[in-house]
């Protein structure tokens, strides 16, 4: 997981974010434990309270589960709304990839071209390269 301090995100949500794009992605499954506060703390080397606002976030959505005296464990719906979400924020990047392209004059064709030629390289890599999943 990558923090940006300089992201006007506050440093919680981009936690839970990042999080949450690890259940889309598999990362973590259903009944999986995640990291407790302190040692998510430690690994990131920020404040455990920040931590703490981020779980409670994914808590309040649905996405994990606090079980007494075991942890925090990922809950038995949180892929499909972790894809959901993940789902889109795509769309949300797209529509503003899309509109800079515009503003910068590209016409349709050229962006369709350049769409297909960043999906076969995404495409090359993972061919090319085991696919790692990585906790956040």
């Amino acid at each position: 997981m990558n923090l940006d301090p300089a992201n006007p995100t506050p440093l919680f949500q981009q936690i839970a974010e990042g999080i949450r794009h690890a259940l889309a992605a598999g990362a973590y499954l259903p009944g999986d434990p995640i990291p407790s506060i302190r040692a998510q703390a430690q690994k990131l080397r920020i404040n455990p309270n920040t931590i703490q606002r981020a779980y409670e976030q994914l808590e309040r959505d649905g996405l994990i589960e606090s079980r007494k005296g075991l942890g925090m464990f990922v809950t038995s719906r949180a892929d499909d709304s972790a894809r959901a979400s993940s789902l889109e924020a795509l769309r949300d990047d797209l529509a503003r990839a899309l509109r800079a392209a515009r503003a910068a004059g590209l016409l349709p064709d050229q962006i369709d071209t350049a769409y297909a030629q960043a999906r076969a390289q995404l495409d090359a890599a993972r061919r090319n390269g085991p696919a790692r999943k990585e906790h956040p």
